[in-house]
């Protein structure tokens, strides 16, 4: 099969959770013998990959003209390709004139339209695009089973044409300590958040929380925090338990701070399969999580859940109270990711789902 995806930023993984999936799809999926071309935002220059892949570049850069480097990724691959998997749905707006002969399966990426980070308008405009994908493409992804129900229910996805397949993770094979030393961070004495600092990731409600712990442990915030004027906010809260250390996109430095925390805390509310989760599970990290479906699905309901800033304080005090239950924790994490979530196992579904489409095609 010759298989394209586009609507990430690129290759290598730079930048966040859809640039990895391209990385680790095109990885398996071209070590499976299939031709695999990935769309990189402009300035997005490729490296030598350790498997086949080519890399072709759009004219646009994707966080300054996202509906133009959807439609120019479009342009690029859809007449060459048997399958084009595009990430998000930024691209659905050109499915009817920019789709060639290739299938259209879109990863529709959760439920961006209830994502406080957008105005009002930028909400509808999604809700909008996200009602365009699941009219106009030949397939649709969601990355949770949950995700999958709301989509089946909200947009009236055919069910034919929708599945579930979620995100993965691989064990972490390197780590670097020293990013410890440079925040002057001990083992087990430091809780890990990794977020883009929005609102609907509940930052506030942690950090609230952290402003009435008595304990000795730390609050460490991994995330960029001048993306936004929110994250500008919270990152200028004073308090001697919490560090914002940035942004940290070296794996083995944000995997050693995952390994090496006491505990992993989760405030996504919004979305399916969360990256930042599974990565922290399968560092073997107990997890306490923001309490809802996704979470609760991706965890198998074998973590610890909270709602507010006072319940997590509990959580914490609980859980500082008992080795047993931080070491059950953090058993169920990583058995739950290596059995469900790995990225050969991801990688075949999206293999399998390929393959029968284009056999459907073909009928």
């Amino acid at each position: 099969m010759k298989i394209a995806i586009i609507g990430t930023k690129g290759i290598p993984a730079n930048y966040g959770g859809f640039e990895t999936f391209a990385f680790k799809l095109a990885k398996h999926l071209s070590n499976s013998s299939h031709e695999i071309t990935v769309v990189n935002e402009k300035d997005n220059h490729a490296i030598t990959f350790d498997f086949p892949v080519q890399i072709v570049y759009s004219k646009y850069k994707k966080s300054k003209n996202p509906l133009l480097f959807y439609k120019h990724s479009l342009n690029l691959v859809s007449k060459s390709h048997d399958v084009v998997l595009v990430c998000g749905v930024g691209g659905a707006a050109f499915y009817l004139w920019n789709r060639g002969n290739a299938i259209i399966v879109t990863n529709v990426d959760g439920l961006e339209h209830l994502r406080r980070k957008y105005t009002f308008l930028q909400r509808k405009f999604v809700f909008g695009l996200q009602k365009l994908a699941a009219s106009f493409s030949d397939y649709l992804v969601a990355d949770s089973l949950e995700v999958e129900k709301y989509w089946s229910k909200r947009f009236n996805a055919i069910e034919n044409k929708l599945t579930a397949i979620a995100y993965g993770a691989d064990l972490p094979m390197e780590f670097d300590d020293s990013i410890l030393g440079t925040y002057k961070l001990e083992k087990n004495h430091y809780y890990l958040v990794v977020a883009r600092l929005v609102p609907e990731n509940n930052l506030l409600m942690i950090i609230e929380s952290f402003a009435n712990y008595k304990g000795n442990k730390k609050l460490v915030v991994v995330g960029d925090i001048s993306d936004n004027p929110f994250a500008k906010s919270i990152s200028s809260i004073v308090n001697d338990k919490i560090v914002f250390v940035g942004s940290v996109y070296k794996k083995n430095k944000l995997d050693s701070l995952r390994i090496n925390s006491f505990a992993y805390i989760h405030g996504h509310s919004v979305g399916g399969t969360n990256p930042a989760l599974l990565e922290a599970m399968i560092c073997k990290c107990a997890c306490i999580c923001h309490d809802n479906v996704f979470n609760r699905e991706v965890t198998s309901n074998k973590q610890i859940y909270f709602n507010s800033a006072e319940y997590l304080l509990n959580l914490i005090i609980e859980l500082e109270s008992s080795n047993e239950l931080t070491t059950t924790l953090s058993i169920s994490a990583f058995e739950r990711v290596t059995e469900n979530y790995s990225w050969s196992k991801i990688a075949g579904q999206y293999e399998e789902l390929f393959s029968n489409l284009i056999l459907s095609k073909r009928r």
